[in-house]
């Protein structure tokens, strides 16, 4: 970061920011049956053949281009219908809330692995793509917008056989997702600007170092 007040005296700022009109966490129990023909998975592959041991199956979720999904990500979310006011007594006072309807949309992959007769084999579905509606009281006033965060997810699947056939998948998740209400702000404020931390002790430079030598071979007793 540049240091553009060597002197550290206060300026008045103007930033621009997001503030946060209401922010509640909601979980989500999920349970949805997947048909083996929207996995999917390579032709011939087939965790349930007879001849499969050790097979182990896992689920998480990803975005959309299927990479894992980070911690905290945030996700689609879509406003359907329009935002209704209701009116809440809070505390005493009289609060007025609006009912948020949404739809937000989670990709999950599962992944098999395990042996069939002697050969180790790994499969990855595509992207299962799950639109989840939801509903909130927010203090959200036209204006806002929503924000919807993974905070936490646990993901389990049983897999179902028929006639040593894939059939089907089912997954369970449990999900608990941040939701804020947020709009685009300009504070002004007083402020320091930052400055560069000092190095550590590690990141300054040392003295060259010289390799090992071996003078009993080289350049030897004779030089």
């Amino acid at each position: 970061m540049n240091h553009l007040d060597p002197q550290g005296s206060q300026e008045l700022l103007c930033i621009n920011a997001e503030k946060v009109y209401d922010w509640v966490m909601l979980q989500n129990a999920i349970n949805q049956n997947v048909l083996a023909a929207s996995l999917g998975l390579p032709p011939g592959f087939n965790p349930c053949d007879p001849s499969v041991t050790n097979l182990i199956t896992r689920c998480y979720l990803v975005d959309a281009a299927g990479d894992p999904l980070p911690p905290n990500a945030e996700i689609a979310a879509v406003e359907i219908g329009e935002r209704e006011d209701r009116q809440f007594i809070i505390h005493g006072a009289l609060v007025t809330l609006q009912r948020v309807t949404f739809i937000k949309t989670i990709n999950v992959v599962v992944e098999f692995s395990g042996i069939a007769g002697t050969t180790p084999f790994f499969g990855t579905s595509v992207p299962i793509t799950i639109d989840i509606p939801e509903s909130v009281f927010l203090c959200a006033p036209d204006g806002t917008r929503l924000i919807v965060r993974i905070s936490n997810v646990e993901c389990s699947n049983r897999v179902n056989c028929t006639a040593g056939v894939l059939t089907s998948v089912d997954l369970s998740l449990n999900i608990c997702q941040s939701v804020q209400a947020v709009a685009d702000v300009t504070l002004e404020l007083t402020a320091d600007f930052c400055q560069p931390r000092d190095l550590l002790a590690a990141d300054q430079c040392g003295s060259p170092t010289i390799p090992p030598q071996c003078p009993v071979l080289f350049p030897g007793n004779d030089c």
